[in-house]
């Protein structure tokens, strides 16, 4: 078991949030975090106060690959999804998993509504702006070319990309939360 591992273990154990722990050791809850994420670790005087906190020895904090038995029946069902899922799923993505489980997916999803939304505003504007009308009075004049070609292009590969986002997002948030029930 790595440092952050036994960390977030025996924070769990003992029934305190993040911002508790925080509290005690002095720092702020984002450090917390990311202790138990593995982006960072304790300086050495943290590790000096989270081990009387957890009544462990420094050594038994610092010790990877070996369960020292303090996690005792930690393991539940509601963190298999993180434990299985995350490790297989690449750089951010992974990190998202691993923090958000499931609501990744949702995050996910409504980003991709959003772009989505952003293009099929961008259309519908030109559309006001442009109407057919307007095409069929000057369509016949010489050298008349439609405007907005590139513009109509990129609004609709945003709407296309968002749609292909929220989608994805979608299956993510599902399949992790399905998966989350084995």
């Amino acid at each position: 078991m790595k440092l952050h591992e036994k960390i977030l273990s025996l924070r769990k154990s003992m029934g305190l949030s993040q911002e508790e722990l925080a509290a005690r050791v002095g720092v702020s809850r984002q450090a917390v975090s990311k202790w138990e994420l593995g982006e960072s670790v304790p300086d050495v005087d943290k590790l000096l106060a989270l081990s009387q906190i957890f009544g462990v020895t420094v050594d038994q904090l610092l010790r990877g690959g070996e369960d020292d038995g303090s996690q005792g029946e930690e393991s539940s069902p509601a963190a298999a999804p993180e434990s299985k899922t995350a490790p297989r799923l690449p750089g951010h993505l992974g990190q998202l998993v691993r923090r958000w489980g499931w609501l990744a997916g949702v995050y996910i999803a409504l980003c991709g509504l959003g772009i989505a939304a952003v293009g099929l505003l961008a259309r519908v504007i030109y559309n006001q702006m442009f109407p057919q009308e307007f095409f069929q009075m000057f369509g016949s004049t010489p050298g008349f070319s439609a405007p907005g070609g590139p513009f109509l292009t990129i609004a609709t590969a945003a709407l296309a990309a968002g749609g292909v986002i929220a989608v994805a997002g979608v299956i993510l948030a599902v399949w992790l939360r399905w998966w989350g029930r084995k």
